[in-house]
């Protein structure tokens, strides 16, 4: 098809479409108008691979052998403008006897029946919803005809490649063997992490996620299935991204498991730690329940007389009154053992009335909003179940979309098409 009957076949449809639209709605107008649109950049799409010069019968393999062709076969596309039958020549090496498909590489078509601006915006929209929900929003915005199983097929794809590159970069910034320069000077970075429990291989596991906000560029978050060494890497990559290195100060605030601080102490030695001001409540009226009875008035007022005290740096005192307490029975006695520890061990990082005059963050409630957005807002729907290289794949391409790094998702799918 010429240019010149392209354009006149696009002029006729513009014109009909003018002629009928009369007194429509401005949606239906729309509709209309991007119709022609699609219909448009179908037929220069088909001409645009219609013009690609023809292949020789010979060429030269990697190998410096030559490489005979005796026939074409057409092969499907699916792109952003429509399926289109590409005419493709297959060569086989006389000396080595490889196959191989240089216009297919030339293209940049891989495995799949798809090009990388499909396989991209599959993926991107599959972080956002269900994968029948996808189906529906490619078909009805996009005209495109993928059932939900390719759609998911192509998310786990290009998730799985973006995870993989996320995990290496991330290992080469820890070890010093990528240098990543951030444009972000944070005056105060403030970190947390948390988990939120996913349907993961037949059994509910935790997920874990991390927050990264600054007053300067907003939040970012990030989420994975791994243990906490590489949970850890990730979180560092993340810092280094938002500009730890610069930052004037850098604050961590989380509950008090072990493990989180552990993970601090390696990755963010110099950071202000703070213990989850709602955490710390929270075993506040744990001894409180135990000793005097939940829901009691005793309770009530023992819980009215030490969140003072722990606001205003007196852990210490709190722990004295812990100590007051002497219960008898067995599960008791390891309340009171429990929470002696841990305001004991964390006394240090329930210092709120210095943290506060600091300016500095004392609620996690950045990253347990981070963990909706990963657990109820994508993995956690009815009926959901996941094998974990799926959420793997999910939890990466969401962090993409909701970090701003969409390019990301483009560059992983030219790897996953």
């Amino acid at each position: 098809m010429s240019t010149e009957v392209i354009v006149s076949e696009i002029m006729e449809l513009i014109q009909s479409q003018i002629a009928v639209c009369a007194n429509e709605s401005l949606s239906a107008k729309e509709e209309r108008a991007l119709a022609i649109g699609r219909r448009a950049a179908e037929l220069v799409m088909s001409e645009m691979i219609a013009v690609d010069s023809a292949e020789p019968l010979c060429v030269v393999c990697e190998c410096d052998g030559i490489a005979v062709s005796k026939e074409s076969r057409s092969r499907s596309v699916v792109t952003m403008a429509g399926t289109h039958e590409v005419m493709r020549r297959r060569y086989r090496c006389e000396c080595c006897g490889k196959w191989f498909v240089p216009r297919d590489k030339g293209l940049g078509i891989g495995s799949g029946n798809y090009s990388v601006g499909v396989v991209a915006l599959a993926s991107e929209v599959s972080a956002g919803f269900a994968f029948e929900a996808a189906e529906d929003f490619l078909a009805r915005h996009f005209g495109l005809d993928l059932c939900y199983k390719q759609v998911q097929r192509l998310a786990d794809r290009t998730g799985a490649v973006l995870c993989e590159r996320e995990y290496d970069l991330a290992l080469g910034v820890v070890t010093d063997e990528v240098s990543i320069v951030s444009i972000e000077r944070p005056e105060v970075l403030t970190m947390s992490a948390d988990g939120v429990m996913v349907h993961c291989n037949g059994a509910w596991t935790e997920m874990k996620c991390a927050s990264f906000l600054s007053e300067e560029s907003g939040r970012s978050t990030i989420a994975t299935m791994e243990k906490s060494g590489k949970f850890g890497e990730l979180m560092y990559l993340e810092a280094v991204r938002r500009g730890v290195r610069y930052a004037g100060r850098i604050v961590f605030v989380a509950d008090g498991a072990q493990w989180i601080w552990n993970m601090v102490a390696d990755h963010f030695p110099e950071a202000v730690e703070i213990v989850d001001w709602y955490h710390a409540v929270e075993h506040l009226w744990n001894v409180a329940n135990a000793w005097y009875g939940k829901g009691s008035r005793k309770a009530e007022n023992w819980v009215k007389k030490n969140k003072p005290r722990l606001m205003e740096d007196g852990a210490d005192r709190v722990i004295a009154s812990i100590k007051q307490w002497q219960p008898n029975a067995e599960d008791h006695i390891k309340i009171k053992r429990e929470n002696l520890h841990y305001f004991s061990v964390n006394a240090h990082r329930m210092m709120y009335a210095t943290f506060k005059l600091n300016g500095f963050c004392i609620g996690s409630g950045s990253v347990e909003s981070a963990c909706k957005q990963y657990g109820q807002g994508r993995l956690k729907g009815p009926g959901m179940r996941w094998k974990k290289p799926g959420i793997e794949a999910i939890a990466h391409l969401r962090s993409a979309v909701l970090n701003g790094r969409t390019h990301t998702i483009m560059e992983a799918a030219k790897i996953a098409a």
